[in-house]
């Protein structure tokens, strides 16, 4: 086996990185690995185990963001701030400076190149998500500001307000995505090739997890999601400019694998939810990243009045415990790394049979080591695109079972119900999840749904119900999700509604019924009758859809049967999601 003097690691500390790192180590591969992360905190804690775990090595830890100007700060002996490159408006104009204009101006400022050039590194192995990193900077929003400016331009061409036109319009142009992945993989095959590197292998993504245009799951926006189809062709331009880079002579030699489902997964555990929040930024709201996600009241609104998508949370009340101390989500989940946390009914469905599946980071990781060390797998993209993808694994369906046990587990001990968190997308997901949950918690198995919700009271003892599980009504609305009632004329909702969602080019006005049946269609938890009567004619097909094939054979099983006896939230939503004409989401390889 091929042995190297240093292998760097990006995304060291992540669930594939530091599973990659481990296996170097424990195969003798290398005696110095350097961690990089974009955190000191989880760059501290790999470089910690690894060396518990590999005494003898040499193991190095640097933090910060790969993709910015200045340096990677030294995990142990240096705390610095993240460099928020894009608020400040000095930075933004340097970082478009970058990638418009001087190449060798970025060369000497990129952090990317100040590492590579400062340790030297044999090998690189890349688990950093590019394609996530990159494309996901919300460029539709950013559009759309803009286009809100100009549209407030007079005659002469003088902007209404110079300094947002300025700022929306630099916010546009240093958040488009190939120019950006154009100069990062420019400037990381320059300072490969100048330190005299011998490999880069790079952990890459489809974008999708395998699953076509037809995927029913984005990061929580409404679908088709024009972000994730970004992620998807930024990952596949990534996969050209590298086979690029592996043509050209003097540099390294440049592999990629493509892990092609779920990757899954590090812990199940229950868990204060991190989240985003909207924060008031002048006259506009923002999305940040928070550690927990707070709870509110349901607050009904008629809609008669205009519907107001701006989330701000102060005019809604913050749920609470009976001792006043602010309730906030924290439910059993399974942590997928950098995928994030899922509730059970959203593990489920995403790594159900013939949906995203899953991958163990442990079986990325070999398949890395060995395209490392110049064995064959089959599976390097750059070699052989066609037949390059890592698909769904024994192992990862057995271990899918193990943690929805857990899960099913814990929840049994006494844990809030564990439906969704409206992250895994569109919001439909979430929807279909929440009112499957409803629908069985007042109807039971599923034969008895099917006809229950044909009942004339169906909408009425389903109201009563919600009326009676206050946590449930508070987690719906608190994840973006508003609640239609059997009326039609009210909803029960939090701050912010996620279909159709907070645009501020847009004001308060009100629905019109086309625009109501939409909305709840998407993403609205909807108890008006003709909702319900939709789900019983779906709860009626799926459960003819088990009287196909041969009973307790093979062909009884795939995505055109739902093939469990019991009433699963998870496999309803993904048979739903494989079988109904406006979705046909599954995978054909």
């Amino acid at each position: 086996m091929r042995r190297f003097d240093s292998v760097c690691v990006l995304g060291g500390a992540g669930l594939v990185g530091y599973q990659v790192a481990r296996r170097l180590l424990r195969h003798e591969v290398t005696k110095h690995i350097i961690i990089v992360s974009l955190g000191r905190g989880e760059v501290s804690r790999a470089v910690a185990a690894l060396r518990e775990e590999f005494g003898g090595a040499q193991i190095d830890g640097r933090y910060g963001n790969v993709f910015a100007r200045g340096r990677l700060a030294d995990s142990e002996t240096e705390e610095v701030e993240p460099v928020l490159d894009r608020r400040d408006p000095e930075r933004r104009r340097a970082l478009l400076a970058d990638i418009y204009e001087s190449f060798e101006g970025a060369m000497g400022e990129s952090a990317l190149v100040g590492l590579v050039r400062a340790m030297k590194p044999d090998a690189m192995v890349d688990c950093i998500n590019t394609a996530t990193a990159i494309s996901y900077q919300d460029v539709p929003t950013s559009a759309k500001q803009l286009m809100a400016q100009l549209g407030m331009r007079g005659d002469d061409g003088a902007a209404a307000s110079d300094a947002h036109f300025r700022e929306d319009l630099e916010g546009l142009l240093v958040s488009i995505e190939i120019p950006q992945l154009i100069l990062h993989v420019r400037l990381l095959h320059t300072a490969l090739t100048e330190v005299g590197a011998s490999v880069y292998l790079k952990v890459g993504t489809t974008g999708t997890g395998g699953m076509g245009l037809n995927i029913p799951f984005t990061h929580g926006e409404d679908k088709p999601s024009p972000t994730l189809m970004a992620k998807t062709a930024v990952a596949f331009a990534h996969t050209g400019l590298l086979f690029l880079a592996a043509r050209t002579e003097g540099g390294p030699v440049f592999k990629e694998l493509k892990p092609a489902a779920m990757i899954g997964y590090r812990e199940v555990a229950v868990q204060e939810v991190p989240g985003y929040a909207w924060i008031r930024r002048g006259e506009r709201f923002v999305k940040e990243r928070q550690p927990s996600r707070k709870l509110f009241r349901a607050k009904e609104a008629s809609l008669g009045d205009p519907l107001d998508l701006v989330p701000d949370a102060a005019p809604f009340e913050q749920s609470r415990d009976a001792d006043g101390t602010p309730r906030t989500l924290k439910i059993a989940c399974v942590n997928t790394g950098e995928n994030g946390w899922f509730a059970h009914g959203e593990f489920e469905a995403i790594t159900a049979l013939d949906q995203m599946e899953m991958i163990t980071p442990e079986e990325i990781a070999r398949a890395s080591v060995q395209e490392l060390c110049g064995q064959s797998t089959g599976r390097d993209v750059i070699g052989a695109i066609d037949g390059a993808i890592l698909g769904p694994t024994y192992k990862g369906g057995l271990l899918r079972q193990v943690a929805l046990d857990r899960i099913q587990q814990i929840e049994a001990e006494g844990s809030v119900p564990s439906i969704a968190l409206g992250d895994l997308g569109p919001p439909q997901l979430s929807k279909y999840l929440f009112e499957l949950y409803l629908f069985r918690a007042e109807f039971g198995a599923l034969e008895p749904t099917a006809v229950g919700l044909r009942g004339a009271d169906a909408g009425a003892r389903l109201a009563e119900r919600l009326g009676a599980m206050p946590e449930l009504c508070d987690a719906i609305v608190s994840v973006g999700i508003p609640i239609l009632m059997p009326d039609g004329a009210t909803i029960r909702r939090g701050p912010e509604i996620k279909i159709p969602g907070y645009d501020p080019s847009v004001g308060p006005r009100r629905a019109t019924a086309t625009e109501i049946d939409q909305w709840a269609q998407k993403g609205w938890v909807d108890l008006r009758p003709q909702s319900l009567i939709a789900w019983a004619d779906r709860l009626d097909r799926a459960l003819e859809s088990r009287r196909g094939g041969s009973a307790g054979a093979s062909d009884a099983m795939g995505h055109e049967t739902y093939g469990r006896d019991d009433f699963r939230l998870g496999e309803v939503v993904a048979w739903v999601f494989a079988n109904e004409p406006g979705f046909r989401g599954f995978r054909i390889k």
